[in-house]
Parts: structure tokens; sequence; C-alpha cells
């Protein structure tokens, strides 16, 4: 994306995504969409190459563009997308994901793992957005989930009963380019007449998926909620947990530590589902999240407490749950155990390490490419100051200038 312009851009303060304090006034400069120098004095405008862009934002703080591991790209925080999404025509829903997209980016969200959409229709909004056709953020595709037939999203899933077809739509699915592959382990809470937390996959269909899958070196992330399915998927050797309440086992908790599979929280959509019985939620997904909202909460301390590594994901698209306002998964995070700024890693480093990008973006360093985001005030002390981006770079052009969209 990047236009090959030199960006000059001085900032307050750093918040690098790897350094446990703030580091203090910093002028970047970035040209080819890669953060080239990073100089404790700032520059005299006298000095400054004449075609050079400066972006001031010395009253702010820099921090790597967000990262959100976890998103349903074609859904638009309506009350009830179940309804909408088994009835809307495959052009309206990629209408609708193209501009999520570019409300993706401008919130500050500058990569995302897109976990679910019809027709695997994320795939192609990857592909114009990589071209320059339309703005948005990187785009880690999963296409169509796997699901048993009738089972956790089924109406926007492929359905599988057994090994063979579980791996041969795996198969279909890497022919498609997808970067990563999504199976619903377990019943989930908007899905009328499924219970969260009832284990759906066996152990041999997950692990045909994920061999399948192996041979291509894509990750597999299992849409898991409840002990007995959490058991399964991490013994089989899954990267990443996603929602993972009921996540109390500690001998699961353990192998998660020791093998690095990422836990995927998504603690606000429960909480955001729970809350909205009277604003058109239907009243079984209610009922679903009211039952997963407390021990959703507990599970995320245990995983902390444990070591788990995690990266944050909002499952943007769900109730309420708006995108490029990701970074508000960040507060519930902090509410629930963690220090801003380890909130902050995990929505930075964490989520670009469990998408195998971690040497690209994630961080604020030299050799880095240049997606950044400038926010007001201290996120290292009030982390909800990461919703609001003012400005924001991706892949060194900038976007969005103290809150004046460019794109």
């Amino acid at each position: 994306m990047h236009n090959g312009e030199t960006v000059v851009l001085r900032c307050g303060a750093i918040i690098d995504g790897v350094s446990r304090e703030p580091r203090g006034r910093t002028e970047l400069w970035i040209s080819g969409g890669v953060i080239r120098d990073m100089r404790q004095e700032f520059t005299p405008d006298r000095d400054l190459p004449g075609e050079t862009r400066k972006v001031e934002a010395e009253d702010m703080t820099i921090l790597p563009g967000l990262i959100d591991a976890h998103v349903h790209l074609c859904s638009s925080a309506e009350p009830d997308p179940t309804t909408r999404s088994r009835s809307e025509g495959a052009h309206q829903t990629a209408v609708r994901g193209t501009v999520n997209a570019r409300a993706t980016l401008l919130g500050g969200v500058t990569t995302i793992r897109v976990m679910g959409t019809p027709e695997h229709i994320d795939l192609d909004i990857r592909d114009l957005v990589n071209a320059g056709v339309a703005p948005g953020p990187r785009i880690h595709a999963a296409g169509r989930g796997l699901c048993i037939t009738g089972g956790h999203g089924w109406y926007h899933s492929i359905e599988c009963d057994g090994p063979g077809e579980f791996k041969s739509a795996a198969r279909d699915l890497i022919k498609r380019g997808v970067n990563a592959i999504k199976i619903k382990v377990t019943g989930g809470v908007m899905t009328p007449g499924i219970r969260p937390g009832v284990p759906q996959m066996d152990r041999e269909e997950i692990a045909a998926v994920l061999h399948e899958a192996g041979k291509r070196g894509i990750p597999v992330g299992g849409h898991t909620e409840g002990r007995q399915g959490i058991k399964d998927a991490v013994s089989c050797g899954i990267d990443s947990i996603e929602h993972g309440y009921f996540i109390d086992d500690e001998e699961s908790l353990q192998i998660m530590k020791d093998r690095a599979i990422y836990l995927v929280p998504t603690i606000i959509a429960y909480d955001l589902i729970a809350e909205g019985g009277d604003r058109g939620v239907p009243a079984e997904a209610v009922e679903n999240s009211q039952m997963a909202v407390d021990t959703n909460r507990e599970s995320f301390r245990m995983a902390v407490e444990a070591g788990v590594p995690i990266a944050m994901g909002s499952d943007a698209g769900t109730a309420f749950n708006y995108h490029g306002m990701s970074g508000r998964e960040l507060v519930y995070m902090v509410d629930c155990g963690m220090t801003p700024m380890a909130a902050i890693s995990a929505a930075t480093t964490g989520g670009a390490a469990l998408l195998g990008i971690a040497d690209e973006v994630g961080s604020v360093a030299v050799g880095k490419r240049a997606d950044l985001i400038a926010v007001r005030g201290n996120p290292a002390e009030n982390v909800a100051d990461v919703v609001d981006a003012a400005t924001v770079l991706q892949d060194g052009t900038v976007v969005k200038e103290r809150g004046r969209a460019l794109v």
C-alpha cells in the first residue's frame, strides 16, 4: 500500500510493543513502507529533504497498529446477524465487508484475521486490499469455517462429517489460498438451537484438519467453548483456542503454555450480547451469553496466571461489536487481570506472533513495516486511549491524520 514517499513522524512517546515502559519523544524516518531510523532528537525543518512528508504527533503516543486476531468482516454488529446473513446476497455481503475493512483501518486496526465469512468473500476483499483497489488492514483470511452438519454457524460454513470430509474441505480451503483455517470444535452462542460448550467435532475430525493444514504450514484456530472441546483441540495440537471459556483444566493450560498454543479470548463479545436483550438480540443468544460471561472472565484470568500466550481478538461484527473499535477488548482484558502494557502486547506482538508475521509488524523498530497509530493520552496508564486513533499509518502511508480520513 505504501506510496514511496519519505515520512518523518514526530511523536511525544512510543509504546513499541516490546519494552516494559513507554519510550520518550522520538522521530521516526519511514520510506518504502519501512521504518528506516529512530532518532531521539527532532530534525529541524530546514534540514528535511524537500519531498519529505512531516507528520506531527508530539502531543501523542505512538504504538504499533493494533492486530485483531478474530473478526467477522462481513457482519456489521447488528443485533441478530444470523437472520441477515442467511438471506443477504453475496454481492451485498461483499460490499458490506469492504466498507467494514475501511472502518477497521481508520479505527487503528492495521491487521486482522477474519475467522469466517460466507462464500469465502474475505479472500476477495483481502486481494482487493493487497492490490490497492480498496482501503483496509492487512487481512489474514480463513474463508468459510468448517463445522459438522447442523453445527455452529452451519449457514455460512462448510458442513462435514467424518475425518474424510473434514480432510477434503481443508484441502479445498488451502487450494483457495486461505491464510488460516477455522474449525467449530464446539457449539456457540449465536446459532439457533445450539448450546455453547457442547462438543461437536470428534478428535479424529480435528486431527484430520490439523494434518492437512500442517503440510502447508497453515495455522488452525478452533472455535472452542467448553472444557472437553478445549481438551480435545489442545491435545490434537491446535494452533489457537478461540473464545475458550471453561478453560479451567490445568493440564490443558499447561499444554497451551508449553506448546505456545494461543488463547484468543473475545471477552467483549459475550458481554455485549448478554446485555443486548432489550436491543434486539435473540433471547436464546442472550441466555447463552449470560451463561458464559462470568465463566469466560474467570477462564481468562486463569490463562493469564498460567502464562498461556494470548492474542487479542474482539469478535468484531457480533452484536454491537463495531469494526474499528477492537481496542475496547483491551479494556476488558485489563479489567480481567492483565496490565495495560500486557494487553497492548497481546494486541501487537502477540497477534503478530500468532499470525506468523512478527518479522514484519507488531512492534516499532527499525526494519519493521510502518503500521503505526498515534493516540492522545497514555495507554500505559489508561488502555482505553487506544480505542480512538487520531493518526494511522498503513505500510508507511498516512491514511488518517489528526482525525481526518485520507482514504
